[in-house]
């Protein structure tokens, strides 16, 4: 089957959605499909990039930022993504198109379905479901009657997690939305999984540095857990964006610079040394789809401390706690105190990853979703 891959964010662009893009696209290769997928370019990157039956274009675009990007940065991508597209669509004549995500990509499925007669599928990430961002609160109104087109039209529509389906079900319920979670790299990550005692308890978080991500929520519990300790206590932030500025004045205003480490932005490889330091993870992020980092974490054998943010109902099953953010000292302090309650959730993790979110079978479930609606067509 040609699969057509249509999204604004791949790596090294984006976070977690761009990592679920790269996987599903190198799964589907490694399954015999024939993929191509239309991204963006960013300094430093190729153009394209061809591989034995995986096609990668970049194209370039007003992107500023590795980590995030405006509304009117995925614009310029739809611009140049849409002709890139019916160039491409002439040349291979795809059998379907995986559309990363309703906004900005989902135009572009719908205009090769119109033209070609070509199959689309969403799948959704988040931002792209009308009420999930505040930032974007009047551009969903201008969008919105827009993307109910857009997703009529779809031959399939995919949400992450059920949490992330019910948002988009109180926006436009009048199509069947599918839930398929998002896998992790298991032999990558799992090397990291024997942890081993150390004079800190290290804490960790990895993320976009966005105020939706709630860090600022537990940064003032951290003097009063640290009091609660036996051992010192260090949180590592892994990763960088345009709340870093706040979150760095916050530590310094609440006297927590020596249990606090901002490390910026660290790729796949540089990654893995950070989840094999950590004792716990932590997510107090206030909405989400199904977040990658919870995944590696859950891969790297550690326990999660996370909110109730939509994938947590999946994500967290006798590995960890969910819990308000203002309520992580609490939790953080109990796992803090057993060491052996840490390992045993930290085993779970890995039980659960094998048991629900390996990538292969993600992408056989997305795979049996494409050849069923190309076949209609």
């Amino acid at each position: 089957m040609k699969i057509l891959i249509v999204s604004h964010e791949y790596p090294p662009i984006g976070g977690g959605g761009a990592n679920a893009c790269m996987n599903l696209a190198h799964e589907f290769k490694t399954q015999g499909h024939d993929v191509t997928v239309v991204t963006t370019w960013f300094e430093g990157l190729d153009r394209r990039i061809q591989e034995d039956g995986l096609t990668i274009v970049r194209l370039p675009s007003k992107r500023k930022h590795l980590e995030y990007c405006g509304f009117g940065e995925m614009l310029s991508y739809l611009r140049m993504a849409l002709a890139e597209a019916d160039r491409l669509q002439k040349e291979k004549r795809f059998d379907a198109v995986m559309v990363f995500f309703a906004i900005p990509s989902g135009p572009i499925g719908y205009y090769l379905k119109k033209r070609y007669k070509v199959p689309y599928i969403i799948r959704f990430g988040g931002g792209d479901i009308p009420g999930f961002q505040d930032r974007f609160r009047v551009i969903y109104k201008l969008i919105g009657p827009f993307e109910k087109i857009i997703w009529k039209n779809a031959a399939a529509l995919v949400a992450n997690s059920k949490g992330l389906k019910t948002l988009a079900e109180k926006f436009d319920c009048r199509k069947e939305i599918q839930t398929i979670p998002n896998g992790v790299d298991i032999k990558f990550f799992e090397e990291n999984a024997e942890k081993k005692e150390a004079e800190e308890y290290r804490i960790l978080f990895v993320s976009r540095l966005i105020e939706r991500k709630g860090l600022q929520f537990v940064l003032p519990q951290l003097r009063r857990l640290q009091k609660a300790c036996k051992k010192k206590i260090m949180l590592t932030v892994v990763g960088d964006g345009p709340y870093r500025t706040e979150l760095e004045h916050l530590v310094k205003e609440e006297g927590i610079e020596d249990c606090v480490k901002f490390v910026g932005q660290k790729n796949k490889s540089e990654l893995q040394a950070y989840y094999k330091d950590a004792d716990v993870f932590i997510l107090p992020s206030k909405k989400e789809g199904m977040p990658n980092v919870v995944l590696e974490a859950m891969a790297s054998g550690l326990p999660i401390v996370m909110t109730p943010c939509e994938g947590s109902e999946e994500l967290i099953d006798g590995n960890g706690y969910v819990a308000e953010a203002g309520a992580f000292a609490e939790k953080l302090e109990t796992l803090s105190k057993d060491s052996g309650l840490r390992m045993r959730m930290g085993q779970r993790s890995v039980e659960l990853v094998y048991e629900r979110f390996l990538w292969s079978g993600v992408a056989k479930e997305y795979g049996h979703i494409l050849e069923k609606v190309s076949k209609k067509e």
